[in-house]
């Protein structure tokens, strides 16, 4: 055995007798410990981080990401890191990423293990497999986004999203749709509109009220 050069990595000494071969290295058993807590690892779990040996609390406990929500180690679990430009960087479990008003996870539950970055940018695009944005701090999805901070329509109070054709008159926003005129009840072909005790109307029934009042 000393004739083959092998020498621990741990005590730079000669092995003779039994040896421990993890990390690429030889180890006497003795020597082959936990760089934190000096705990034998031959016969149990470790892990390495710059080169030297850890046991599975303490490496779990130092080195691995902790899910924002619970505060815990993420261990053998798939995850989601947040990279946002208001926030900063933050990690979770997967099922702990979840909407801060509905409280449903943005992401089905899945197999496997392994991590995906997301990005709030306020978007929802069709083939996203994250869809949720940051408002003051909390994701959001995207139901719970529109209802608490789109503007709503005046008459039928549903929300207006972005891109939706709108009206903003009379003090509020209305849906192209609902803005119409109190006469004819039809939508106007163009913004302008005749106002008649606060009520829009279009110019053939403003000018029938007109005519009525001569």
């Amino acid at each position: 055995m000393r004739g083959n050069g092998l020498s621990c990595a741990g005590c730079s000494g000669p092995i003779i007798g039994r040896i421990v071969s993890a990390m690429g290295q030889r180890w006497h058993p003795e020597c082959f410990r936990c760089s934190a807590c000096n705990e034998l690892l031959e016969h149990v779990s470790s892990f390495e981080h710059e080169g030297k040996p850890y046991c599975h609390l303490d490496y779990h406990e130092n080195f691995v990401p902790r899910c924002y929500h619970c505060k815990t180690a993420i261990i053998d679990e798939r995850f989601i890191t947040l990279d946002d430009d208001a926030l900063g960087k933050r990690t979770y479990h997967e099922q702990h990423f979840f909407c801060a008003e509905c409280g449903d996870p943005f992401l089905p539950p899945s197999s496997g293990s392994g991590g995906l970055t997301v990005t709030g940018d306020g978007e929802f695009n069709i083939d996203d497999d994250v869809g949720f944005t940051v408002y003051k701090g909390h994701p959001y999805c995207e139901a719970c986004h529109v209802r608490l901070r789109m503007p709503k329509c005046k008459r039928c109070k549903k929300s207006i999203r972005d891109g939706m054709r709108a009206v903003e008159a009379l003090g509020g926003k209305w849906c192209w749709e609902c803005f119409v005129c109190e006469g004819c009840k039809k939508p106007f072909d163009d913004p302008s509109f005749f106002l008649r005790e606060n009520k829009p109307f279009c110019e053939p029934c403003f000018s029938l009220i007109l005519r009525n009042e001569v």
